[in-house]
């Protein structure tokens, strides 16, 4: 299951060349219930999320997104991105720690 996805892949987009992040409401669907407080927090949750996608840095995204929507190993990742197995895990703790952050802080920990 895809958590996040490009703008380009969302129907009605019309810059598809912005590379921009679009959230995948599928993640959300499964965590939150369906009462109308739960909705609520569904759509903070989704600009939460978006907004720490938004924050990461073009090489974190990719490596989030080798390892993390498409289970890549990072040997894997490392050398489709032409990278060390050290810079790539370093490039993820970052990315990681990002979107770490703001999910921490709307739960409260």
């Amino acid at each position: 299951m895809s958590v996040y996805r490009r703008v380009a892949e969302e129907p009605g987009n019309k810059d598809a060349r912005t590379g921009k992040i679009g959230f995948d409401e599928r993640l959300v669907s499964q965590l939150v219930g369906e009462t109308p407080l739960d909705r609520v927090e569904a759509q903070e949750l989704r600009q939460i999320m978006l907004r720490a996608l938004q924050g990461l840095t073009r090489d974190e995204l990719r490596i989030v997104e080798l390892r993390h929507q498409h289970k890549k190993s990072p040997g894997q990742v490392a050398s489709k991105l032409n990278l060390s197995r050290e810079a790539m895990a370093t490039i993820e703790q970052s990315a990681l720690a990002k979107l770490k952050k703001p999910l921490a802080a709307y739960l409260g920990r």
